[in-house]
């Protein structure tokens, strides 16, 4: 496994574009975070069950916010993992490692091991960033409160980087690739707001994986409705728990489908 990682690394370690991009979402997290904080807050003044600046971004409604802003980045990461698998197709990266005595199911695990620890050390990141800016909001004491938003943002994130490996691998050409996979996520998105679609479309791939981290700005308005006895359900609404395991399902399905696609094509 060692061997797979560090063979993966090197094939980024002077990698511009890689360290570009990382670089990149690592400004755009923190800056689009404090922008729609300050927004929202701007237009929820007049409301009274709206939290203050003090209890969103103290512990623990941190996690819930900062790990959804961070989600809304994560098709900038998938564009990065489709570049770096159609890379290794276009250099002929893959066919040197069988020659080199890789076999295709090592070559996949390698890079779906390298992908698995990116995701972590972007959570690492996603956790720094909240529990500092929680720190200056509320009691250190408290940051383990709902920090599990955490552990289904690492999952999330594996979920966007499989759906990505997944349409590299198919189509192994990056322009086309990368448009599916934007396109798809988009259109999922427009499912879920269509009237007696929008149900079913919680099942979708990118509408589980993607709903994995909650939209937290608009519970207040929800619960406020629901106070005031307004009908706001009637509609089944996926568990967390349930969406966790059927994006697991998918991530193991993208990869076997990619397994699959590797092992019958000629490299």
């Amino acid at each position: 496994m060692i061997k797979l990682l560090q063979i993966e690394y090197l094939k980024v370690k002077n990698y511009k574009t890689f360290w570009w991009i990382l670089g990149i979402y690592a400004v755009l997290v923190p800056l689009t975070f404090l922008a729609l904080i300050d927004f929202f807050l701007m237009i929820t003044e007049t409301f009274p069950f709206f939290p203050s600046r003090s209890e969103i971004l103290g512990f623990p409604n941190i996690w819930n916010y900062v790990t959804w802003v961070a989600s809304c980045w994560n098709i900038l990461l998938g564009v990065l993992v489709v570049i770096l698998v159609c890379n290794d197709i276009a250099y002929k990266t893959q066919r040197q490692h069988v020659i080199e005595g890789l076999s295709r199911r090592e070559m996949i695990m390698g890079k779906f091991i390298f992908l698995v620890g990116l995701a972590a050390a972007i959570t690492v990141y996603t956790f720094l960033l909240g529990f500092i800016i929680g720190s200056m909001y509320s009691s250190p004491a408290k940051f383990t409160n709902e920090i599990y938003y955490l552990f289904i943002y690492y999952i999330q994130t594996i979920g966007y980087f499989a759906f990505a490996f997944f349409w590299a691998i198919l189509i192994r050409k990056p322009a086309l690739a990368i448009i599916l996979f934007v396109v798809v996520i988009l259109l999922d998105g427009i499912f879920l707001n269509i009237p007696k679609i929008g149900e079913a479309a919680q099942f979708f791939p990118t509408i589980a994986i993607s709903q994995l981290t909650p939209f937290p700005f608009g519970k207040e308005f929800l619960d406020a409705a629901k106070a005031q006895g307004q009908d706001v359900d009637g509609v089944f609404i996926m568990s967390q728990a349930l969406r966790s395991i059927i994006s697991l399902i998918y991530i193991g399905g993208f990869i076997a489908v990619s397994y699959l696609s590797v092992k019958r094509r000629d490299l």
